[in-house]
Order: structure tokens, then C-alpha cells, then sequence
């Protein structure tokens, strides 16, 4: 039976393990804070798109009441309903310092300019067969609403090219709908 004795290496084989380890550890964690950072800012592009979906969506019921809170108006709804589903990113303090959540209201012959009238303003409009429309507010059936996340700055948890710590890329989402029509006998609640 062969007695097992230590292999002893010269001092310039042991520093070599902890450069091959600094090679090996360096590109693997590398990899796994950019599979974090990339899956993190895809999480929170998804949530913003389905903030601003359900939020868009709420919007044509010409509902004021979300989660039991009554609203002065559409558009303070729809960032109540933003605020509560975008996991804390964005709430009413860094909204308004910010202006990340943008409510918009267009007329349906104009998808480019969104709509800034107040509630007493006469628009008028033909549709495609010739029927002529008087609107009084910004917010009625026909009209396309549009509820966007823009700017959210997202930084990076790990150092890249290109993405020191200080820059960040800019995350959003956006979502339309068109106004449907009102119940009988109900006008429409104030949009600004």
C-alpha cells in the first residue's frame, strides 16, 4: 500500500489557482447580474404596460371610484390606478416631481394633438358618413384615451459598457382605448 503524501507546489503554482479563479468568478458574476438587471427592467416595463392597460381601460367606464376612493376626475383615477399597480416604482411623490404618468384625450378625427379643452368646449366633427358631431368635453363616447408611462429612469445594479453607474436607460409603456358609450341618463365626469 503506497502511503499518500501532499503534493507540495512551488510558491508560483499556488498564485496561479487565484488568478485562475479571479478568470473564472469575474465573467460568471458578470452573467448573473446582467440576467438580473436585464429581467428586472423587463418586470418593470411589464408592469407599467399592464398598469397603463387597466388604467386606460377604466377609463371608458366614466368610473370616479377606484379601490373605494372617489376621484375628482378621470385622469386622477387613472394615476391612482398606476400608482397602485406598478409595485411602488412610481406612486404620487415621484409622479409629481416627475410627471412619469401622462393621461391624454384626442378627438377621433385628430390622433395627433391630444384634446386640452375644458368641459364647456364645443368641438365638431364629420365622421366617415357624413354625420356631424358636437362635443362639449374632452372625455366623450368616441373619444380615444391614451394613459403613458414615459421617462421611468431605471440604473443598472452592475456596471456595464456604456452604462456606468450615474446613466440609466429610460423605461414606459403606453395604452389606448376609446370611449364608450355613457349609461342613460349620465353625463360624463370631468377629465383634467
Amino acid at each position: 500500500m503506497k502511503s499518500k503524501r501532499p503534493v507540495k507546489h512551488s510558491r508560483r503554482e499556488r498564485g496561479n489557482s487565484v488568478v485562475e479563479g479571479a478568470l473564472v468568478f469575474l465573467p460568471f458574476f458578470a452573467m448573473i447580474f446582467g440576467i438580473a438587471d436585464f429581467s428586472m427592467a423587463l418586470f418593470i416595463t411589464g408592469a407599467f404596460q399592464e398598469a397603463s392597460r387597466d388604467a386606460a381601460r377604466f377609463l371608458t367606464t366614466y368610473n370616479l371610484t377606484y379601490n373605494g376612493t372617489t376621484y375628482t376626475s378621470q385622469t386622477a383615477a387613472a394615476k391612482a390606478i398606476v400608482y397602485s399597480e406598478s409595485f411602488g416604482f412610481i406612486n404620487a411623490t415621484n409622479d409629481a416631481a416627475h410627471d412619469y404618468v401622462q393621461v391624454n384625450y384626442y378627438f377621433p378625427n385628430n390622433l395627433t394633438t391630444p384634446a386640452t379643452c375644458a368641459t364647456n368646449c364645443d368641438y365638431t366633427w364629420t365622421d366617415s358618413n357624413g354625420n356631424t358631431y358636437t362635443i362639449q368635453y374632452d372625455n366623450a363616447p368616441g373619444d380615444v384615451v391614451e394613459v403613458r408611462v414615459v421617462g421611468y429612469p431605471w440604473n443598472w445594479m452592475a456596471p456595464m459598457p456604456g452604462f456606468y453607474p450615474g446613466k440609466s436607460i429610460n423605461l414606459g409603456a403606453d395604452a389606448v382605448d376609446i370611449l364608450q358609450g355613457l349609461p342613460s341618463n349620465l353625463t360624463a365626469p370631468p377629465a383634467p
